[in-house]
């Protein structure tokens, strides 16, 4: 029988952070199995005995172990205690199955917080729309556009962003893929040039092949889309309109600055040409300029996502089509297209923003963004990260190739997406990491250290073909 002794064996450096202290001892123990301080099948000290240790808490110490246990850094066994997981130390663990250690970094979604009171208030919403509603509410259709009731939440949420006179100029739509579809479905036919950033969202360019329009791509410099070779594209081509992301662009979280604003507005004018602006950023980012759409109100379609600021799996975005244009045409664009967005998501979403949780959300995802980046800072100094993005646009020296990069990162079960996703253009040599990709931190700390492994050492994960 194993002395109750040995359960003090162990005992965590743990220093004083900004950070809970759950997710520091939990971060702990991902660091001494790195160092191989603690091994696989090596029991931990039971939570009351490493509580009493630190003159902590006891539900400290437990949240500790689940967030370690959802990390796969360990397991409890009924009756016998907490283990080590066959996690190997950090020198090894590319070795390791891809069931057990990947991390998706390839998708941009927001990074999960850990604040439980918060995430149960989320759920609630899901109870309350039961109570409120019954039965018939999940029996009926959603009317295209939104009802009046979202819309005057999705008014609200915008007011402190982007000032709108009336509810009825807000359009509900199913993401900003779908209303970015219905839009340039509505101003664009077959064969039509439509502009945008040189790297773009790669959903714009499926929908743009797909509606057969011609891209042209616009160079760029460090504040985003260059407002001079714009304007001479538009001399030559006559573009239809202008697809941008001005805030946090996506994939090198560029914020433009309001001159600039300024001057695309101008030009759009000066070439009659209208403009989808793509805010899926703008409510996260607390010091960007205001939208495009307030410097050109009548040429802009403006498209703010739900998904990066709340919940991807929401699939939310508030349409606010140009001052003077009814929103009757994009609502049958919507219809047609069966975009209509899910009566449950709408009402959810209205429930949210109505009660002030949507608020709580949005600024647990952005002080989560800031631990992730200054764990990235960490491992990988020498990038500029931009506040509230969370995503990291990193271009590889010269003599590296983006794509080998990612394949030989993929071997470590890490997944990037190389620039070639995003070039409307000539592709870039560089990729784009999302910090979102993954809830444990331990996890998150092991990715990264991959790959600045594998940004320090050329020859890191090279793959043998054969």
């Amino acid at each position: 029988m194993r002395n109750a002794a040995l359960d003090a064996v162990w005992v965590p450096i743990v220093e004083k952070t900004d950070g809970p202290m759950y997710l520091t001892i939990a971060e702990a123990i991902a660091r001494d199995i790195r160092a191989g301080i603690l091994k696989p099948g090596q029991r931990l000290p039971s939570q009351r005995a490493l509580a009493d240790t630190l003159g902590i808490d006891f539900t400290t110490v437990s949240r500790a172990y689940a967030a370690a246990g959802r990390g796969d850094l360990v397991e409890g066994r009924v009756g016998q205690g907490t283990y080590i997981k066959g996690l190997e130390p950090i020198h090894s663990i590319r070795t390791s199955s891809a069931k057990h250690h990947s991390v998706d970094m390839s998708m941009n979604t927001p990074p999960q917080f850990d604040d439980v009171g918060l995430i149960n208030q989320m759920w609630d919403g899901f109870n309350t729309l039961r109570s409120d509603h019954g039965m018939d509410f999940l029996m009926r259709h959603q009317t295209p556009g939104g009802s009046q009731i979202d819309r005057l939440a999705a008014q609200s949420w915008l007011q402190d962003h982007f000032n709108l006179d009336q509810a009825e100029d807000v359009i509900i739509c199913n993401g900003v893929q779908g209303a970015t579809w219905s839009i340039l479905s509505l101003i664009a036919k077959p064969g039509d040039t439509i502009c945008c950033e040189e790297l773009t969202y790669p959903g714009f360019l499926a929908i743009a092949r797909y509606l057969d329009l011609k891209v042209v791509p616009v160079s760029m410099d460090k504040e985003g889309l260059d407002p001079d070779v714009f304007a001479e594209i538009c001399k030559k081509t006559k573009p239809k309109a202008l697809y941008t992301t001005p805030t946090l662009h996506n994939p090198t979280t560029i914020t433009m600055s309001a001159e600039r604003r300024q001057k695309i507005a101008d030009i759009a004018r000066q070439n009659d040409l209208q403009i989808i602006e793509d805010d899926a950023y703008g409510v996260l980012a607390t010091s960007a300029p205001p939208p495009i759409a307030y410097f050109a109100p009548d040429l802009t379609w403006y498209v703010s996502s739900l998904s990066k600021c709340l919940a991807p799996s929401l699939r939310v975005c508030f349409v606010v089509s140009p001052i003077g244009l009814s929103t009757e045409g994009v609502k049958r664009s919507i219809r047609a297209n069966g975009s209509m967005v899910s009566a449950i998501s709408a009402s959810l979403t209205t429930d949210w923003i109505t009660s002030g949780l949507a608020k709580k959300i949005t600024a647990a995802i952005r002080a989560e963004t800031l631990c992730r980046q200054d764990d990235f800072s960490k491992w990988v100094p020498d990038i500029e990260l931009r506040k509230d993005a969370f995503h990291v646009w990193l271009p590889l020296p010269e003599g590296r190739s983006a794509t080998e990069f990612v394949l030989n990162l993929r071997g470590v079960d890490i997944g990037l997406v190389p620039g070639a996703a995003f070039a409307s253009g000539k592709a870039p040599n560089a990729v784009r990491i999302g910090l979102g990709s993954t809830h444990s931190r331990a996890r998150f700390q092991v990715a990264l250290c991959n790959l600045a492994d594998a940004l320090n050492n050329p020859d890191a994960n090279s793959w043998m073909v054969v």
